[in-house]
């Protein structure tokens, strides 16, 4: 038995959904099926029950539900600790960020929380990373908070129940160009116009790929969006748009300089086109070291003029 069949397990109970769990997990579907049947008969029994959508835990799968979370939790909790990644200092936090909210929203936010009293005398280890990866360094104890986009469309591993969070911030998720010499988009998206245009894409796999892949097919978009260029990096595709290489999806935190100074411009009028999104922290959902209550209690209660707004 291996520990990778307990988590796909988990993943599969809180999803229930075979699909969604083999992309979470990053494996075909039809690996993730055999791990699950490997699981099931290493158990000797049926944990789901396949005849049903969503897929539902059998009664041994919900009985089995909960020893898989204490295993998984335990072992990865050793294995970080034999190799280093947990230390014991009382002061220090550590967070996993995506690379744009690492960069354009937690040391504002960083910031407010040191002011509040409770946050006290405060150390901070940022790591950055792609979302999966985050989530992956917050069950293995590398990391203790996760900073991350969400929204109710694109469901991330941070739904299942091992998982605490709470709304610090929001941002909007807009298509942007560089500008004319006019001062207008070199690019633009006309509802009115049955025009393609060259689309700077999110890789299929990250948060904002599938946030902006699933909305441009909701738009009808699609059929017109013609890709020339792919990154899972914000940064990337702002330096792509910035040249004048089409229109990139961005989030207004990252490029709110550049649209002040008209070097970008937003490529849909009204707003026809933006993304809003959540800004959410993440924790474990047991209780922890007593910097990271001590955190959690200090950000929820953090008051919205605190920079908590992307």
């Amino acid at each position: 038995m291996e520990i990778g069949w307990l988590e796909d397990f988990i993943s599969l109970a809180s999803s229930g959904n075979f699909s969604r769990s083999a992309e979470e997990r990053n494996i075909s579907q039809s690996a993730f099926s055999r791990r699950i049947r490997a699981l099931e008969h290493w158990l000797g029994t049926d944990l789901i029950d396949r005849s049903r959508f969503p897929t539902t835990l059998t009664p041994a799968g919900h009985s089995f539900y909960q020893t898989a979370l204490d295993v998984v939790r335990v072992l990865q909790r050793e294995r970080a600790e034999f190799r280093g990644l947990v230390k014991r200092d009382a002061r220090t936090i550590r967070i996993c960020a995506t690379h744009t909210l690492a960069i354009h929203f937690a040391p504002t936010w960083i910031a407010a929380l040191r002011q509040a009293d409770s946050a006290g005398e405060l150390n901070v280890t940022m790591m950055t990373a792609d979302l999966h990866d985050c989530g992956q360094a917050l069950m293995e104890g590398a990391c203790d908070l996760v900073l991350a986009f969400n929204t109710s469309t694109v469901p991330s591993m941070f739904g299942m129940p091992r998982f605490e969070a709470a709304n610090i911030g929001a941002d909007v998720v807009i298509p942007v160009s560089a500008v004319r010499h006019d001062g207008l988009p070199r690019h633009a998206i006309d509802a009115a116009l049955d025009e393609p245009f060259p689309l700077l894409a999110y890789s299929n796999n990250s948060y904002l790929g599938r946030l902006v892949g699933s909305a441009l097919e909701s738009w009808d978009l699609t059929r017109r969006a013609r890709p020339s260029f792919e990154s899972s990096l914000v940064e990337a595709l702002k330096g792509m748009a910035l040249a004048g290489e089409g229109i990139a999806w961005l989030p207004r935190s990252a490029i709110a300089y550049e649209l002040a100074t008209g070097r970008m411009a937003a490529c849909a009028p009204h707003g026809e086109y933006d993304l809003p999104v959540e800004i959410r922290a993440y924790r474990r959902a047991e209780r922890e070291r007593s910097v990271v209550e001590h955190v959690w209690r200090a950000m929820t209660v953090l008051p919205k003029d605190h920079a908590i707004s992307a």
